[in-house]
């Protein structure tokens, strides 16, 4: 049976409760429609265009967008491979029976990420009956030796098996955890790394975790592929997960710090005022006040008349607006009083603890 080997260290916790506090806030975020589906289109296009150059596309970010956007048809290898990815991406939904993860929609989802690559198709949909080596790309060196084919069925039954019955332990950790086993195991003779990503979004989107299709996790790997590898390489020498999970919740920390911080600015120029009352409108004040917290665990009314240089009863109109936002929560009274994230994400802060 899979049981991974990992430690809960600061590291991981740290970036786990970074990730709750962003996630919580673009999920309490209501952007107009047009906004929210600018921001999901950009975000499908970059993981799109990530996924495929980690795997050695040569495609543009641009070149990407115009494919998935059906203004080039062109009919080539690189050109299908980014078509075949975005067709996964774009109907995850495909791929999930009532949040279970099986062994038949996971073939499903190999078939269609390799479907028109020349060099795989005849193995889509089809786990490897051979042994393999992995390659660096750029030195031709092998880099590790997946497990025999002969114990391929079984390796991927335990851990589809492991995935389904992990609810006690954070999504986010499942996910990471998947993505290394899922690449180590190297289940298919082509289109792992494609298939193993793409994976991972369907863990997080089925769990919750994929902050409203904003998420572009996959770009945090293509910005710095040896660092990527290296990490998974860390996990195949000491068969310890912990350096890896601590690169993957960073990633994803900055990922979606950075998602926290377009949705924020977005929400302060909203074209339509007659929305006003159905959307969380920040001001740039509130948004430092955001950060501090963020960065500090708390704040005070005389540390936000500090930070944004106003009037006592300007900071407390200020954290008054963010109370009835739900953003943060009061606590204590009088001269002891300070104000903490709300107590939905203390709430899920707390589990991840335990």
């Amino acid at each position: 049976m899979f049981s991974p080997i990992f430690n809960y260290n600061n590291n991981i916790l740290n970036n786990i409760s970074g990730i709750e506090f962003s996630g919580g806030i673009i999920t309490q975020a209501s952007l107009i429609p047009e906004l929210d589906s600018t921001l999901k289109k950009k975000a499908y296009i970059q993981s799109v265009h990530a996924s495929t150059a980690i795997d050695g596309n040569i495609l543009t970010l641009d070149d990407v967008s115009k494919l998935l956007n059906g203004s080039d048809d062109d009919d080539d290898k690189g050109k299908n491979e980014v078509r075949d990815y975005g067709y996964v991406l774009k109907n995850l939904d495909k791929y999930h029976d009532n949040g279970r993860v099986t062994e038949d929609l996971l073939l499903d989802m190999h078939r269609e990420i390799t479907k028109n690559v020349s060099v795989d198709t005849l193995h889509g949909g089809k786990y490897r009956d051979v042994g393999i080596n992995v390659k660096d790309m750029d030195t031709n060196r092998v880099r590790f030796i997946p497990p025999s084919n002969i114990h391929v069925p079984r390796l991927m039954d335990d851990l589809i098996s492991w995935i389904n019955n992990s609810n006690e332990i954070s999504p986010i950790l499942v996910a990471g955890i998947v993505h290394y086993e899922f690449l180590r195991i190297h289940p298919f003779m082509g289109g792992n790394g494609k298939t193993a990503r793409a994976l991972t979004t369907l863990i997080l989107y089925i769990r919750g975790y994929d902050t409203k299709g904003y998420l572009t996790l996959d770009e945090c790997y293509n910005n710095d592929i040896n660092a990527y590898l290296n990490a998974l390489k860390t996990a195949d020498d000491t068969f310890d997960l912990t350096h890896w999970l601590e690169y993957f919740t960073e990633s994803f920390l900055l990922s979606v710090t950075k998602v926290k911080t377009e949705v924020l600015r977005l929400l302060t120029i909203s074209p339509l005022p007659n929305e006003l009352d159905k959307q969380l409108i920040l001001k740039d004040n509130q948004i430092k006040i955001i950060n501090y917290i963020q960065e500090f665990g708390q704040i005070t009314n005389k540390e936000t008349k500090m930070i944004l240089e106003i009037s006592s009863q300007a900071s407390h109109n200020n954290l008054k607006k963010l109370q009835k936002m739900k953003i943060i929560t009061r606590k204590g009274s009088g001269r002891s009083t300070f104000y903490v994230l709300n107590r939905v994400n203390e709430k899920l802060r707390k589990q991840l603890i335990k």
